[in-house]
């Protein structure tokens, strides 16, 4: 083989082995409850804006049954503030507006806040999160 085909060679399998290797690594995986690993989104996305800062986002998903409440807190938003209070649950309408899947962080620094499961699924239901006391809802789903 003449040097010029063996470089060619060389450098196609370089490339190929770099390709490979890029294709190979796999993204991050967005977070989900603990408790069930296999969840989507329901309803819309409510952001919550403090002093003019869009700051966090709420959110309602489904997943093994069950409804949950998340609250997202924006990187822009904890890059300026030492500390926060997160507030997050599961409004079902069926039942008197009565909260299920509650769950509470205060004085954090998380930028993540899952609500415990809500056996809400077979009602219509929102989600409402505060970020201190800002708070917002999502749309009801049926």
């Amino acid at each position: 083989m003449s040097i010029v085909r063996r470089t060619i060679a060389g450098t196609a399998a370089v490339v190929a082995a770099a390709a490979g290797s890029l294709t190979l690594a796999s993204p991050a995986l967005a977070s989900t409850p603990s408790s069930c690993s296999n969840v989507r989104q329901i309803g819309t996305t409510r952001v919550l804006t403090v002093g003019g800062m869009e700051a966090a986002s709420v959110k309602q998903y489904y997943g093994c049954g069950y409804n949950y409440a998340y609250i997202y807190v924006w990187e822009q938003y904890r890059n300026t503030h030492s500390n926060w209070d997160l507030e997050i649950h599961v409004i079902n309408h069926d039942d008197s507006g009565s909260d299920y899947g509650y769950a509470t962080a205060n004085n954090t620094t998380r930028s993540e806040l899952w609500g415990s499961p809500a056996d809400t699924a077979a009602h219509c239901t929102h989600v409402t999160g505060y970020l201190n006391s800002t708070g917002g809802s999502t749309s009801t789903v049926c």
